[in-house]
């Protein structure tokens, strides 16, 4: 039988940011930011499908979701992802290159907008804000809209 996984809250738990992308350079990335992370563990999915299983499988602490993904849109994931056991109150982002963020986070549990490309610093400080203090469930989005 194997041990139960550790609560979210102990001491043993390494957060978990689950980064459903579809472009590779954008994947090496983030990959490459959180090196600087290490207490954190990437989980990478290429689609809103294979988003959906890693959710399931990792139960993550922090979601960053592109909204042009090729088997669906980010915003659509969302409320998938919003189904799944424990993940009803877990921040999200949407990660987009476009610029109708604003208008895509309306009536969304989003709590951000980050724009491409990120910038490295902003990025890793967000991360660990939403990470060590999470916002309080289905608050409205804020734009935070990385410099470019």
């Amino acid at each position: 039988m194997s041990a139960p996984a550790p609560l979210r809250t102990s001491p043993e738990h390494q957060p978990v940011v689950l980064y459903v992308e579809d472009h590779p350079v954008n994947v090496m990335i983030m990959q490459a930011m959180l090196n600087h992370r290490p207490r954190l563990r990437l989980v990478v999915a290429t689609t809103g499908e294979e988003g959906l299983q890693a959710a399931r499988l990792e139960r993550p602490d922090l979601l960053l979701l592109d909204f042009h993904l090729p088997d669906c849109d980010g915003a659509e994931l969302l409320t998938q992802l919003r189904a799944v056991e424990g993940l009803a109150d877990t921040p999200a982002v949407a990660v987009s290159a476009t610029d109708d963020g604003g208008r895509r986070l309306a009536g969304s549990t989003f709590c951000e907008f980050w724009a491409k490309p990120l910038d490295v610093h902003r990025t890793l400080d967000a991360i660990d804000r939403l990470i060590d203090d999470p916002p309080r469930a289905h608050q409205d989005a804020t734009l935070f809209a990385h410099a470019r």
